[in-house]
This record gives C-alpha cells, sequence and structure tokens, in this order.
C-alpha cells in the first residue's frame, strides 16, 4: 500500500492523531497505521490503556461501543472543512454506519468562523470582472451564515433586488481534493485490512462523497438545481423558488433572489402574515410528494430550516446544494412500492424495494425478506403505535446492507427525505395522516401515467431500445465466437439437454416479438387517438380496435411468459 506523497504525509499524520486521540486506537493498529501515531501519544496510551482496546471493531458491532457514535462526531468536528461534510453526508446513510452513528452525526454543526470581507471582496471582484461598487449599490460585510465549503451575504443590485451572494472560501477546492484523496487511501486500507467493513462498501461511499463534494464546490450547479424546481413550479401559485441572477454568477459566486418570510417552525408568527399550520402542512407535504412520484428530481435536505413561510400560505424552498434524482423506473417502482404499502401487500412491496436495489451471490435475500416483512407488518397491524410510513420504508432500506442487499445513494437520500418531510408535516400538524392524504395523490399520479401520449413515450422508448439491440446482436455474436474460438470461453452443452433450450430460446423469441407487436399497438392506439377527424375505419372506432388487438397480444405474451419448458 502506497503511503500519500510528502505535501499529504502531514495531513495524514493529523487526521491519524485525531482519530487516536477520540479513541480509535484499535482500528489504527487493524489499519497497521499505528506507526503514523506520535510517540508520545502511544505511551500515554500504554499507560492509561484507553477505552478504544476493549471497543469491538468488526462493522456490525460498531453500536456496542457506547462512545464510539460521540467519539466519531467529536473527532469529524475537529478535523472541519471535509470531514464534517463526510459526516452529514454519513448522517443520511444509517445503512451503512447504523443507526445511532447516523444520530449521533446529525448533531455535526458546520459552522466555522466567517473569512475576511476583503477576501470576499477580492473574490467576488475576480469572478465577476467588476469593482464591488459597480455590481452592488450596498453589500452587508457580515455574512448572514458561514460553513466549512462558503458562506453568504446579504446585499442589493443596482435595480434595487435584495438578493443571497454565496461565495466560496479561499482555496476550499483544493484543501478538499487533498481531504478526499486521503480518505480514498484509509477506504482503501478498511477494505483490504478489515474485511467486516466489505458489505458497508467505504470506497464506493467515498466515491459518491467525492462526486456530491465537487458538485457542491461548482455553484453553477447549484444554480442549475434552483432553476430546474423553478421551472417544475412556475405554474404553482402556493410555491415560491428564488430566481438566479446569473449575470452575478460563476463557478464560485452564487446569486440568487434573498428569501423574505419565516422560518416553518416559527408558529408565533403565522397568525401575522395570514397562515394555517393545517394548510401549510397539506402544501408542504404535496410539494415534496410532486418531487417523488411525479418529477423524479428532489430537494435531498428538506428539514424545516430549508422552508420559509411567505404571506397567505406560500411556500418557499431555498439551500439546494443537496438534491437527489431518480431515474424513470425507480419513480415507477417508488410508486408501486408505496402503493402496496397502502394496500398492505408485504410481498409486493418488497418485490418492488428489491428492484431498486443492488444484489449479487452473496446477498440474504431469504433473511432480508424475513426482517423487512417483521417491519411492515408492525406497521400494517399497529399503525396507532408510532410506527410512521415513511419510516417503515427507510427502515426496509437501511435493513438492507446487513444482508449485502444495498441501495443507491439517490435512493438512501430519497428515504431519509420522506422521513423528514413526515416529521415536518406532523409538527406542523400532529393530526396530519400520511396515508390518507397519499392515497389519492399516487391515484392521480398513476391515472397520469397511464395517459396515451405517457404509453406512446414509454412505447417509442421501447422500440428504440429493441432496435438498437437488434442492430448490436450481430457484432456481439462475432464476438462471442471470436472468444469461443480463442479458447478464452469454453461452451459445454449436453446433447439431452440441447432440446429443451431450442424450446426455451424459441420461448423467449416468441415473447419479445409479441411484446414489440403489442407496444407497436400500443403506440399506433395513442397515436391515432390523438388525430383530429380520424376516429372510425369500416364504422369501427380506433380506440376500441387498438384495446381488443392489445388485450389479445397481452394474452398471448402472458402464455408464453406462463408456459413451463417441457
Amino acid at each position: 500500500m502506497a503511503v500519500p506523497h510528502r505535501p499529504r504525509l502531514k495531513r495524514a499524520r493529523e487526521v491519524i492523531g485525531v482519530f487516536y486521540d477520540f479513541g480509535f486506537g484499535a482500528w489504527i493498529s487493524r489499519m497497521k497505521l499505528h506507526y503514523a501515531v506520535p510517540i508520545h501519544k502511544r505511551w500515554m496510551r500504554m499507560v492509561r490503556r484507553g477505552n478504544d482496546l476493549a471497543c469491538p471493531i468488526e462493522a456490525e458491532a460498531m453500536a456496542e461501543c457506547a462512545d464510539l457514535p460521540q467519539n466519531l462526531r467529536l473527532a469529524f468536528e475537529r478535523l472541519g472543512g471535509t470531514y464534517v461534510k463526510l459526516g452529514q453526508m454519513l448522517s443520511l446513510r444509517a445503512d451503512l454506519v447504523t443507526q445511532p452513528v447516523a444520530d449521533e452525526l446529525r448533531k455535526l454543526q458546520d459552522r466555522v468562523p466567517p473569512f475576511p470581507f476583503e477576501q470576499v471582496k477580492a473574490s467576488i471582484e475576480k469572478e465577476l470582472g467588476k469593482p464591488l461598487t459597480k455590481l452592488f449599490r450596498s453589500f452587508d460585510k457580515k455574512p448572514v451564515g458561514a460553513a466549512s465549503l462558503a458562506q453568504v451575504h446579504r446585499a442589493v443590485l443596482p435595480n434595487g433586488k435584495t438578493v443571497a451572494v454565496k461565495v466560496l472560501r479561499p482555496d476550499i477546492e483544493a484543501l478538499a481534493r487533498e481531504d478526499i484523496a486521503l480518505l480514498q487511501w484509509f477506504a482503501k486500507l478498511l477494505e483490504d485490512r478489515i474485511p467486516a467493513t466489505r458489505p458497508y462498501q467505504p470506497r464506493r461511499t467515498i466515491e459518491e462523497f467525492r462526486e456530491w463534494t465537487l458538485r457542491e464546490l461548482n455553484l453553477v450547479n447549484e444554480g442549475v438545481n434552483v432553476e430546474h424546481f423553478r421551472t417544475l413550479y412556475k405554474d404553482d401559485e402556493q410555491v415560491f423558488i428564488p430566481g438566479v441572477h446569473w449575470d452575478h454568477t460563476t463557478a464560485r459566486v452564487l446569486t440568487i433572489d434573498f428569501s423574505h418570510g419565516i422560518h416553518m417552525d416559527d408558529f408565533a408568527s403565522y397568525g401575522k402574515i395570514r397562515c394555517s399550520r393545517k394548510v401549510v402542512a397539506e402544501i408542504g407535504a404535496k410539494l415534496v410528494y410532486s418531487q417523488f412520484f411525479e418529477h423524479g428530481f428532489f430537494h435531498g435536505d428538506p428539514h424545516p430550516g430549508n422552508f420559509f413561510v411567505l404571506p397567505d400560505n406560500v411556500v418557499c424552498l431555498h439551500d439546494f446544494g443537496i438534491v437527489g434524482h431518480i431515474d424513470e423506473k425507480t419513480r415507477r417502482e417508488l410508486i408501486g412500492c408505496f402503493v402496496d404499502f397502502l394496500e398492505k401487500d408485504a410481498d409486493g412491496a418488497i418485490n418492488h424495494v428489491l428492484h431498486m436495489a443492488r444484489t449479487d451471490n452473496r446477498s440474504d435475500m431469504d433473511g432480508f425478506r424475513r426482517d423487512v416483512t417483521v417491519i411492515l407488518e408492525r406497521w400494517f397491524y399497529s399503525p396507532t403505535a408510532g410506527e410512521r410510513l415513511s419510516m417503515a420504508f427507510y427502515r426496509m432500506v437501511v435493513n438492507g446492507a446487513s444482508h449485502g442487499v444495498t441501495f443507491p445513494s439517490s435512493v438512501v437520500l430519497l428515504a431519509k427525505a420522506i422521513v423528514t418531510m413526515e416529521g415536518m408535516a406532523l409538527l406542523l400538524d400532529p393530526k396530519f395522516d400520511v396515508a390518507e392524504k397519499l392515497r389519492p395523490y399516487l391515484q392521480r399520479i398513476m391515472t397520469l401515467d397511464l395517459k396515451p401520449e405517457r404509453l406512446a413515450k414509454r412505447g417509442r422508448d421501447v422500440l428504440l431500445d429493441a432496435a438498437n439491440l437488434l442492430e448490436d446482436a450481430p457484432e456481439a455474436a462475432r464476438k462471442l465466437m471470436k472468444l469461443a474460438q480463442s479458447e478464452e470461453i469454453g461452451i459445454k452443452v449436453d446433447a439431452m439437454d440441447f432440446d429443451a433450450i431450442k424450446e426455451e430460446i424459441d420461448r423467449q423469441a416468441d415473447i419479445k416479438f409479441l411484446t414489440l407487436f403489442l407496444v407497436a399497438d400500443l403506440l399506433a392506439t395513442a397515436v391515432l387517438l390523438h388525430l383530429e377527424g380520424v376516429e372510425r375505419v369500416a364504422g369501427i372506432p380506433f380506440g376500441a380496435a387498438g384495446l381488443v388487438i392489445g388485450t389479445v397480444l397481452g394474452l398471448l405474451v402472458l402464455s408464453k411468459i406462463r408456459q413451463k419448458p417441457s
């Protein structure tokens, strides 16, 4: 294992020393990094025989070390910057670090002294190419907030618009890259030298953290997120998303509208701005539902501090540094999962969840199903005992890692965001019933998904995929034959099994061709239904004809799928 090059060696020793101070000596010894701990610290540990000697280091026993969660948080806070951001990310990943550790890391305070105004001024003028006095009518020297990556100042544009100006800290990119390189090295050592950590995938986790942090270090990305949300909710009068001032925005400076309003949990002020807690709870829930189930693009940290309430029950969302995105397939699986929740169909919900997961031959599927069934039945049959719908889904996802069933970070982020949303709604309205509000919403979304134009789009995508597959098949076959001829792979088929294999290939081919015809029929029907003036041919309505043909083809596909090999 190569050691970090000289510029990073000092920082590596500093990081190792801090973790050693907070009781992680056993971990450091197992990683064979004890040589990097200062001699005087090792001597003091031998004298006092610190508690870390007795602390179990296997990943599955982490929670048994009572002070480990707190010590990890304190170590991250001592190291600051990148490590605080890492702790905040891990607080959303109870599936990787256990729930006690995630709960403790949620207490991390990303508050650091602001950097001097002279550096703020110099950075803005360098980025925007003009003197500060030409760019802004006024600019508050004292920041409204300062964190490890950036700080925010209130300012007024020449046109009188009040804005929030976010400025990255000087040299933060170089510092973050250096710390991330060290974290990648530590993660590799963890997997190589402590095998019990491998199911929790430290290297993949740090790689996701690297991508997340580098996105945050380019403020244009946050501006794009803001514009994306503004586009989604431009016609919703109950939602306000601040605008981006692109002529005052670069990779290191972001200028957006200043959000005026009260914090969502400032209940004493609701009456002053003609707002109702119950109405705001419903608007906020609808806002979050639409992100998860309709758009597949969501705010990754929807806690009360990131919501403002404006007069007359208008909800303002801000701080778009953390967002999540799920693809269309995952969005449909998510909808199916929650529909099965509401119908108390444990098997269906588990199947949908597994379709969103990553599994391999080491995954304990039976164990996962067994544990998750217990979680679901607890919610199905004792909903008044304090078990929340969102928490049931979150526990399903978190439970996966212990069975070798892992989920993309976007799905875990979404699960945590759903929990936060439900907690926020209950804070506003203790009688808020998520299941009652969710049922009609999901029914509406499923109805929208079955509209002819959406079916037509999905049918078109399937046809394009099928065409690409057919186009690529000859080349793939040639490559396979070359591999076989070069003896890089071996193919062995028993003669007695050949007929069965041939039958199965024929059956699969029939299914594929019938499915293509079915999709083509649905596509054609959907298109023709939208043509004006064309409703019947030979007295037969197009809609009815298309549905009849589709039904026949669907039954043929179903019969082929259910056909058992002889």
